[in-house]
């Protein structure tokens, strides 16, 4: 969501509008627009939508005394009237494995700021957690699964990036389907772009979503989509419209996917 309103040089208002419009019902924030809690979660109730989810933090360098700003964030997050909390990258080193171990247990601390808040923390992946890997041969990935309490750390499963990063998302999936409460569903290109990143509107990439979320089922499991293209004029080139075509092209998918 924060792509399509900086690339479509609109409001977020009028982008919320749109896609209330085109039948979105939940989004996911990464950032507030310089608006306050009550500000954006007005414009999100007039547009129909509510932001179920945000990528809020807390600090990737975790610096002394972050849990003082992370609660802040966290009180932000309630009065937008979301449930769940992310981290979604930090800026390395990638192939350490004692990094892994440290995120984790800062992961674990996160958790339980977000549960006396009444929100669920997660983790967002991106390739680089699955293509290095441990002494073993694991992906550092496992670490993050393996030495975090499941019931304050879930995981966001973005379907490209695991799939960039080497690794099987119904392999995953099919392990462990209740500690995968959210995606983000983004597609692939057939082969591979020569110059530019392989980012596709969801539907008629290469990616088996059906498989895919046939493997993440599970009785009594509540799962939250989410559709994102980080370049969506490489799906419409010179289109005006392109930010709103893969909105509705994902939209559209996740109306009439069957698994």
């Amino acid at each position: 969501m924060r792509r399509l309103i900086e690339e479509s040089r609109q409001t977020p208002a009028q982008v919320f509008n749109a896609l209330g419009w085109m039948g979105y019902t939940e989004v996911e924030t990464a950032g507030h627009y310089g608006l306050t809690a009550a500000e954006l979660r007005g414009q999100l109730d007039r547009a129909g939508l509510r932001a179920v989810s945000g990528h809020d933090g807390p600090d990737a360098s975790f610096p002394a005394g972050w849990q003082s700003g992370y609660r802040e964030t966290m009180e932000y997050a309630v009065a937008l009237g979301q449930r769940f909390t992310g981290f979604a990258w930090f800026p390395g080193p990638y192939d350490d494995a004692e990094y892994y171990r440290f995120l984790a247990e800062r992961f674990n601390e996160a958790g339980a700021i977000a549960r006396e808040y009444g929100l669920q923390f997660f983790y967002h992946n991106h390739d680089f957690e699955f293509a290095n890997r441990q002494a073993n041969g694991r992906p550092m990935y496992d670490t993050l699964l393996e030495e975090t309490d499941s019931s304050l750390v879930k995981f966001e499963l973005d379907l490209y990036w695991i799939t960039e990063g080497g690794a099987s998302g119904v392999e995953y999936l099919s392990a462990d389907p209740a500690r995968y409460i959210l995606y983000h569903v983004k597609d692939h290109v057939w082969g591979d772009r020569p110059d530019e990143p392989d980012f596709e509107d969801v539907g008629p990439g290469m990616l088996d979503f059906p498989d895919l979320f046939a493997a993440g089922q599970g009785r009594g499991l509540d799962k939250h989509f989410f559709i994102e293209h980080d370049s969506p004029w490489l799906s419409h080139p010179d289109d005006p419209e392109a930010e709103y075509k893969t909105a509705r092209a994902g939209i559209d998918y996740l109306r009439t996917v069957r698994w």
